[in-house]
């Protein structure tokens, strides 16, 4: 018979902390080379949104279980998910000819109920796992409620605040949004 030690969870815990942020650097990447500048923000935002999550899960001290982190890496991919979606609204704006302003302030306003229906959705599901759930259950919920609220405060204030800020440095090119011109088709 096998014993296993607490040193299989600690090395549990490191191994999925070192995946999640290889995943978090992968879909950094993949942001900033498909949307360009958008995704640059978008990297910004989730950086942000990371430092700011670990300072609530500190201050409200949250356990930071393999479920814990589940949930971290989840509410991580619906902020990704988010930015997906604004970002191919303003591609779509900026395609038909908007400026970059107007195209910013409708892709937000136009990606705005998708988003916040599978928020509330998931919000919905985490107060059903917090209030019903046992155990590793109940960290796994914690985080994702956090995470989800977080991800809708950084994305609705801080991402809009600087999507908005680059137009008057006079960053609008189309093509720094990843708008493919008539040339670049052909």
């Amino acid at each position: 018979m096998e014993s296993v030690g607490a040193s299989l969870g600690e090395r549990s815990l490191e191994t999925s902390l070192y995946a999640g942020a290889i995943g978090i650097l992968l879909v950094i990447l993949f942001m900033i080379i498909f949307y360009r500048l958008p995704g640059v923000i978008a990297s910004i935002a989730l950086a942000f949104y990371t430092v700011l999550f670990m300072v609530v899960i500190s201050v409200a001290r949250l356990n930071l279980s393999l479920p814990g982190i589940a949930g971290i890496i989840l509410t991580i991919g619906m902020a990704v998910d988010a930015n997906v979606i604004i970002f191919e609204r303003i591609k779509e704006e900026l395609t038909v000819g908007k400026t970059v302003r107007s195209a910013i302030d409708a892709g937000y306003k136009n990606a705005m109920s998708a988003i916040v229906d599978s928020n509330v959705t998931t919000i919905i599901a985490s107060v059903v796992l917090w209030r019903l759930g046992t155990g590793t259950t109940v960290g796994f919920a914690k985080t994702l409620f956090t995470g989800v609220i977080l991800s809708m405060i950084v994305m609705l204030f801080v991402s809009r605040f600087m999507m908005r800020a680059l137009v008057p440095l006079n960053a609008t090119n189309p093509k720094l949004y990843g708008v493919k011109t008539g040339k670049e088709e052909n």
